[in-house]
């Protein structure tokens, strides 16, 4: 099979063909290359004592691809359950895809302790779904957190995932938590939102 795609590239190469249809392996929702792409603090989370992410903006601080991530100003006070939430409300197909991620950086001075996870508004009911699990942020790395969202997939709060729920997706967020612990103030930065086979 790669043989045959080399040689079809190669063929089109020689004949000036300059686009070929092949079916995408991954599809790019977010990169913020140049700006937010449409991300926002949700204004619910403003009116929230336990919601700390006070403002966002593109930036070419860090970036896990590209030069530009998205930067969230946040202040964990400890002692409570608390979390920096963004999202992106607009209507996704991604019924072509198997898998959905974003990736999450906090400075190496931060501390231990911080969680990331995704979270989907899904169908004309606008369900809230939450990430059945949360990955753990590591000072100073990128950390990749994923979930499946094919059918039967079990990454799901309180959620049957049919054959339909990635064809209407109405809103993608991306929530960091800190459960009591750590105390932090400082920014966050996620990059590269993406579906993929």
């Amino acid at each position: 099979m790669k043989k045959m795609l080399f040689a079809v590239l190669i063929l089109a190469v020689f004949c000036g063909i300059h686009s070929i249809a092949v079916s995408a392996e991954e599809e790019i929702i977010a990169d913020f290359e140049t700006d937010e792409d449409g991300w926002e603090i949700p204004d619910w989370a403003y009116e929230k004592d336990d919601h700390v992410a006070s403002e966002i903006y593109a930036s070419k601080e860090v970036s896990s691809k590209g030069k530009g991530s998205l930067k969230i100003e946040a202040d964990f006070p400890g002692k409570m359950w608390s979390a920096a939430i963004v999202e992106v409300a607009e209507y996704y197909d991604l019924s072509d895809y198997g898998n959905i991620a974003v990736d999450i950086y906090i400075p190496k001075d931060a501390p231990d302790g911080l969680k990331g996870k995704i979270i989907l508004t899904q169908g004309e009911e606008w369900k809230w779904v939450e990430q059945s699990r949360s990955f753990n942020l590591k000072p100073g790395e990128w950390t990749t957190v994923t979930a499946n969202i094919a059918s039967g997939s079990k990454d799901w709060k309180r959620t049957t995932v049919d054959e339909g729920f990635s064809a209407d997706i109405r809103k993608i967020d991306v929530r960091v938590e800190s459960n009591m612990k750590p105390v932090y103030k400082g920014p966050i930065y996620i990059d590269n939102v993406r579906a993929y086979k």
